[in-house]
């Protein structure tokens, strides 16, 4: 197929379990932040209808786990999200291979300068988004979080950790999510999409540029209510949490047995109980120390022309991969860094 020649767009691909609500939510947020096209995979083979209702949103083409995967479902998260990545960015880079995709997660949103992004000399092959995280509160009104967590310095983590405020002075304690960011690709170049970075053919990692205007807000257990779905989600996806002994241990004890044999009370209790022990951030606290950021969040960009983002074309692409192979997608092994 003849690759198509205009302006740079920037694609997004991800795979999600989530109710459609929160994903037209995350699918405005990231189009607001100047996203163009979203690919999205999403994880449920009991659920062809969340995919029904994205693929009706302009500038989304969301495919249906029942169809691409059939009876040949991966057993762990990370080799589903490599495999969806890459397939997806092997037909992007066929039909259309101008501007860049980024792999983000279903609570994940680029904030980055677009304008800059598409600005980078050509041989610039990958990005690297730096992480903030959103500040944990019971709930934040009507979702919107107005305050993130940045990544700490070596002299700010001494100074909570001596305050009694960490178990240890790494970032790794002071964040619940990752710490690693996540990396985006420029669609013609020679390279392929891991979870948290850009590698080459032999898996070895492609130098990434960096900058303050290159982030990535993660909404991770942002609210009780985010606290839970997660978790709960967690516990059914085939995801063994390998880089954090502390998500490790949470996650044993979202499936200990008395989740099915305690009240409803009693269940909620313990969700509450566990939400505040780890999640659950110090507002006033890491305000009067001046750790927190409130991120100018960008109104709705312009939507690009609907002819010039090939959904049509990349979903039969995509389409057509779903009856083949997919394994050389897949990278081998897991990633360590993987949330």
């Amino acid at each position: 197929m003849q690759p198509t020649r205009g302006a740079p767009v920037i694609t997004t691909v991800s795979t999600v379990k989530d109710d459609n609500a929160r994903l037209q939510r995350w699918i405005d947020r990231n189009f607001a932040a100047g996203v163009d096209r979203m690919l999205v995979f999403v994880d449920d083979r009991d659920d062809a209808q969340t995919a029904a209702l994205l693929n009706a949103r302009a500038g989304v083409v969301a495919v249906d786990a029942g169809t691409w995967w059939g009876d040949d479902f991966p057993s762990k998260l990370n080799a589903r999200q490599r495999i969806n990545a890459n397939a997806a960015l092997s037909v992007v880079r066929q039909i259309d291979p101008r501007g860049w995709m980024f792999h983000i997660d279903g609570d994940e949103v680029l904030h980055l300068d677009k304008e800059r992004l598409l600005g980078l000399a050509d041989d610039v092959e990958a990005v690297q988004l730096s992480p903030l995280e959103a500040l944990s509160q019971w709930e934040w009104p009507d979702d919107e979080v107005t305050l993130f967590k940045r990544l700490l310095t070596d002299a700010e983590l001494n100074l909570l950790h001596l305050l009694g405020r960490l178990d240890r002075p790494e970032n790794n304690a002071y964040f619940r999510g990752h710490t690693a960011g996540k990396a985006g690709l420029r669609v013609s170049a020679d390279g392929w999409l891991e979870i948290h970075r850009v590698v080459d053919d032999s898996r070895t990692p492609i130098a990434a540029h960096r900058a303050s205007w290159l982030q990535v807000l993660h909404y991770e257990s942002h609210t009780l209510e985010e606290f839970v779905r997660k978790w709960s989600n967690h516990t059914t996806s085939g995801h063994r949490l390998v880089a954090r002994p502390g998500r490790r241990r949470l996650a044993s004890a979202m499936t200990a047995k008395g989740w099915d044999e305690w009240p409803a009370g009693v269940a909620d209790r313990v969700r509450r109980e566990l939400f505040a022990a780890t999640a659950l951030d110090d507002r006033e606290g890491l305000k009067s120390l001046g750790l927190l950021v409130a991120p100018v969040m960008p109104l709705r960009a312009a939507e690009p022309a609907q002819d010039v983002l090939h959904l049509d074309q990349i979903e039969q692409g995509l389409s057509a991969l779903a009856s083949t192979d997919r394994s050389r997608f897949r990278l081998d092994q897991p990633d360590a860094s993987a949330d």
